[in-house]
């Protein structure tokens, strides 16, 4: 055969096909069918609708089949008629070599001689649209006939027995083609513990922003992106709404790897929204994502054909067998994990989405996967489990209230409740957490102290119809956003109330006034109400006196006399130089001006003395400006 034979071959391929479905009412001949692949580089089997994912698909499937059954005949039938009578010498386009993938690199010389083409025919084609293109032809090829190519597919294809059930029938419920299972092969294996480079997590690998927008939850103790159920839902639904966009499973699957907005841009700017236009367009596409898109495909047609692809033998991994039961918040996987008599690592596998080994203790109930064949015996031993967990009460953690709070409350100490928690010394707890607790009767909470709280607040009043004044003391890790979200109030309206930057990190200790709506449950949080705080304006002279009168001092405006030095002053008050310059906001070198007034914090004891000599000081200033005013009155 000539050189021009792998190009026809590959043209005819453009066209798909299945010798086994009816022959197509077209009259049109192999030569004439030719001339659109000539034109077009590759031909496509019809797209469904975007409204409608597949509705089309079955006579796209027969009308193809059909197409490559008439051409491979024409085919063979050039091949053994006389030189003369052959088509002319075909040029096909060389694509760039991959540069991420383990797809063999197209050869930049001419095409070596094709293989026999009879494999070809009869071949079942999956439910997503599928283009004869020539990185899809060589894909393939790599399956078939690369060693390296076909050890990971014979790998992939074993393993994708593990979830195909359930993720073809959740597939289906959400009206999206089957074949998107092979998104999740290439995507992850199979393995729901896989994360990338970028934080994609799960089998179907979705990043953490994407996986919440479709209902996905993440907390300190779940990551429902390893749940092979709860990310395979997700995951249809996004591909769904991609295709519901861009009305092309190619286009979905481009998106679904390079983001929507990036292939937006790519259609907008090359005015096309063919997927194979973009990549073979320079720069339309990302190479990697046109590889993406090509090993889906190719995954899903050796699925569907794996006698051609040397896998009848194959023997694959047995389906995941598990039950589902419901079991309460807080345990730990050690204890459900001996009561079915399985390892913890066992059951730690089946619940991946559980990433510290622990039912999240801020449910009532959870339910979790067990093997099936161990379902009798944990029903045996769940009455034990439920026995031993009625020993111990709870309690939901309230807003702003502590460990250390709880534990006094019932009796035990910080660390214990801990360890009845399973929560190391570096684990923190988020309100509305259920904790184990002892079963005895909480001790009353303390009454309020003899002493109000004393807030600083700033020099403005506020009130508010439909609002409550309360204050709530900052606990370690508390953020402002936490705050204003619990409070249902806005940063804006918690940086007014308080002279606080939402910028900055908020400290253990200090008080907040907030006016917090009357629909808020305040019984969910530990907070102050107004009887129970003293106001003091921020730079008030009552402000400073009551900081100063907890320390025994005294704050004194002080009037310098003649001599006067920090230094001096420093000795006589037994203050620091430093504390004099930083309550007067100079420097420690300043030199003191006769006459002028300096604040002082002084000892009680030594308050009396410092008064009596600023009042002298003034008394001498007045009496030395007498005689200077009479002259200039006489003047």
């Amino acid at each position: 055969m000539r050189g021009a034979a792998p190009a026809a071959w590959l043209i005819a391929l453009a066209l798909g096909g299945d010798a086994r479905a009816q022959e197509s009412e077209s009259s049109t001949d192999a030569v004439g069918g030719m001339a659109p692949a000539l034109r077009g580089g590759a031909m496509s089997m019809p797209s469904p609708a975007a409204s409608d994912p597949g509705a089309e698909a079955a006579q796209a499937i027969r009308a193809a089949r059909a197409d490559l059954d008439r051409l491979v005949h024409g085919l063979l039938e050039e091949q053994a008629a006389p030189e003369s009578d052959r088509a002319p010498d075909l040029q096909l386009e060389v694509m760039p070599p991959a540069l991420t993938s383990d797809a063999p690199r197209l050869p930049a010389a001419a095409p070596e001689p094709p293989p026999e083409l009879g494999w070809l025919q009869g071949i079942e084609l999956p439910d997503i649209q599928t283009r004869w293109h020539p990185l899809l032809l060589d894909q393939l090829k790599y399956y078939r006939d690369d060693p390296r190519g076909r050890s990971h597919i014979r790998a992939w294809m074993q393993r994708s027995s593990r979830y195909e059930d359930m993720i073809r029938r959740k597939l289906r419920d959400a009206g999206v083609p089957e074949d998107l299972l092979y998104v999740a092969m290439v995507e992850s294996s199979f393995d729901p513990n896989v994360v990338s480079y970028a934080g994609a997590v799960g089998l179907w690998q979705l990043v953490e922003s994407t996986a919440i927008d479709y209902g996905i939850e993440k907390t300190r103790w779940l990551d429902e992106r390893r749940s092979p159920e709860r990310s395979t839902e997700a995951a249809a639904l996004f591909l769904k709404d991609l295709y519901g966009r861009l009305g092309s499973w190619p286009l979905s699957l481009a998106a679904y790897n390079m983001g929507y907005g990036a292939l937006l841009r790519s259609i907008r700017k090359y005015n096309t929204n063919d997927f194979w236009q973009l990549a073979r367009i320079e720069a339309g596409l990302p190479y990697e994502t046109v590889i993406y898109v090509v090993k889906i495909m190719a995954c899903a047609i050796v699925a569907h054909n794996p006698e051609r692809f040397g896998l009848a033998d194959l023997r694959r991994d047995p389906q995941v067998a598990v039950s589902y039961v419901q079991v309460p918040g807080g345990l730990g996987l050690g204890r459900l994990a001996s009561a079915a008599g399985v390892t913890v690592d066992v059951l730690a596998a089946l619940n991946p989405e559980l990433t510290r080994k622990r039912v999240p203790p801020d449910v009532k109930e959870w339910t979790i996967r067990i093997p099936s064949d161990r379902v009798d015996r944990f029903t045996r031993r769940y009455p034990e489990l439920q026995a031993d967990g009625s020993t111990h009460g709870t309690h939901v953690l309230r807003f702003g209230e502590r460990l250390k709070d709880v534990a006094e409350m019932y009796g035990t100490t910080e660390r214990k409740l801990r360890a009845l928690n399973e929560l190391t010394d570096g684990d923190s707890v988020r309100p509305g957490t259920r904790l184990r607790v002892p079963d005895v009767e909480p001790e009353p909470l303390p009454a309020p102290p003899a002493e109000p709280h004393v807030v600083g607040v700033p020099d403005q009043a506020f009130d508010y119809e439909g609002r409550r004044n309360v204050f709530y003391r900052v606990q370690s890790g508390d953020s402002a956003a936490d705050i204003a979200r619990f409070f249902q109030v806005s940063l804006d309206e918690l940086r007014t109330w308080n002279a606080i930057s939402t910028d900055s990190a908020l400290h253990a200790g200090m008080i907040l006034q907030l006016f917090v709506p009357d629909s808020v449950d305040l019984s969910r949080a530990v907070y102050l109400p107004p009887e129970q705080v003293r106001r003091l304006i921020v730079g008030s002279d009552a402000f400073f006196d009551y900081h100063e009168a907890l320390r025994d001092r005294v704050r004194v405006r002080y009037r310098v006399r003649p001599g006067d030095t920090l230094t001096s002053l420093a000795e006589r008050y037994d203050l620091s130089i430093g504390s004099i310059a930083r309550i007067n906001g100079f420097s420690r070198e300043k030199t003191l001006q006769a006459d002028s007034e300096i604040i002082l914090y002084v000892p009680s004891k030594d308050a009396k003395n410092a008064a009596t000599a600023s009042e002298s000081a003034a008394t001498a200033s007045a009496a030395a400006a007498t005689p200077a005013t009479r002259q200039v009155a006489r003047d």
